[in-house]
């Protein structure tokens, strides 16, 4: 299914939402390697965020500290994966792990500060922890770049588009 066939059925065509979407097709950018590369800077900056963050909280619950470590070794892999241009499929793999990464990351903060978290209740309420709030910025900055690589607006290493004008 194309774009434009999603765009037109279903709550896209209803609420209007598939006219927002379809933004990309105004703006176009052909810097593959550049986007990849803010996309694998910003995967290192969540690694970087999330050890500063294991070495404040060292004493945290065990459950929190397997958390960093995976948050960690998850946004390098994906770094990795989207390093290999070679291998299509592992580079887009990269891409989806690096959303997925920054989705946990994004949902974590909110949960910790919103619902709380068993063994840390100093983080409920505590919205203006600045590393934190670092970490939430870096992901949301990740799927927004995602977001434009899939609708086709950035082009990501190697895929090329179809220039046309």
């Amino acid at each position: 299914m194309t774009t434009e066939q999603i765009r037109r059925s279903g709550p896209l065509r209803w609420t209007g939402m598939g006219k927002l979407v379809s933004f990309y097709r105004y703006f176009a950018f052909n810097a593959p390697k550049t986007t990849t590369a803010g996309g694998m800077a910003l995967l290192a900056a969540t690694a970087v965020a999330q050890m500063s963050l294991l070495i404040r909280h060292s004493a945290a619950p065990a459950y929190v500290v397997v958390w960093f470590l995976l948050m960690i070794i998850g946004s390098l892999l994906a770094a990795f994966a989207m390093s290999v241009g070679s291998v299509p499929a592992l580079t887009r793999s990269g891409w989806a792990l690096g959303s997925a990464v920054s989705l946990a990351s994004i949902a974590m903060y909110f949960v910790s500060r919103a619902v709380g978290l068993p063994g840390l209740p100093q983080m409920l309420g505590h919205w203006h922890y600045p590393l934190g709030n670092v970490t939430l910025a870096i992901g949301l900055f990740f799927l927004a770049l995602h977001f434009s690589v899939v609708t086709g607006m950035n082009v990501a290493y190697p895929r090329t588009r179809g220039w046309h004008d």
